[in-house]
């Protein structure tokens, strides 16, 4: 297919007078002329257009980049590579400076901002460091910054008001423990705190299933719930590991 100037740049999202100056340059000349001296381009000139595009988004000057492309060991397939890793790190930098915004609008509502102490609350500075520890060895890094990411940018009150609901949730397992673990009324709540968790982070199949028995196997967590009665850390790992063999973590 052979496309006009102005066909081309409003495909590329670019002025005609890009183009013409592209051409002008030296850097994406047309593949042909029309008898009228209208700049031609055919397929061919897609994908260069495409890389100078990506290369000017970086930050490429108009200079280095005709340098560059007109190189003997250009390789289009490892530009391309090279240009998704670079904006892969654009764009966390990106969701970065957007977190930023967020907390600082935040702030000039007034809401409090939440210290990392707050997610960890009755917890010793030793404990923290221990908890974030076996975290980031059990599911790495990404789900331990994921995690303390949400919770402090949903702020106190958030936070308190999400901590109510788990509270909800797991009373109401407490009181339907005589119905059975596998019971409607149970596996209701479990559905509940399977999506309960997402507030908090992303949790995989395997993770819901391995978290659900720590709820027992864990002393800490153990005694957490033992609150709610001191058969119920073991009846809640029972419900939630009949949830999963079930295949209904997706909730």
């Amino acid at each position: 297919m052979v496309y006009t100037v102005k066909q081309l740049a409003l495909i590329a999202g670019v002025s005609v007078r890009t183009l013409h100056y592209y051409d002008q340059i030296g850097l994406l000349k047309p593949t042909f002329h029309a008898v009228n001296g209208y700049r031609q381009y055919d397929e061919k000139a897609i994908v260069p257009l495409q890389q100078i595009l990506f290369f000017r988004e970086l930050g490429f000057s108009l200079d280095d980049i005709k340098d560059i492309m007109s190189r003997p060991d250009f390789d289009v397939s490892e530009s391309l590579r090279s240009h998704r890793t670079l904006l892969e790190k654009r764009a966390d930098r990106i969701n970065e400076l957007l977190a930023t915004i967020d907390r600082t609008i935040r702030q000039l509502k007034g809401d409090t901002e939440m210290d990392i102490k707050d997610y960890y609350v009755g917890f010793s500075d030793e404990q923290i460091e221990e908890y974030r520890k076996e975290v980031r060895e059990r599911w790495g890094e990404d789900t331990l910054k994921d995690s303390e990411t949400r919770v402090m940018n949903m702020g106190k009150q958030q936070f308190a008001t999400l901590q109510n609901d788990g509270g909800g949730i797991f009373q109401a397992i407490a009181e339907a423990m005589p119905k059975g673990a596998a019971s409607p009324e149970v596996q209701r709540q479990v559905a509940k705190w399977r999506q309960w968790l997402e507030n908090f982070s992303r949790h995989s199949d395997e993770a819901v299933l391995g978290l659900g028995r720590t709820y027992s196997q864990d002393p800490r967590f153990a005694a957490f719930f033992d609150k709610y009665g001191k058969d119920f850390p073991a009846f809640f790992t029972r419900a939630i590991e009949h949830y999963c063999d079930q295949g209904s973590t997706q909730g």
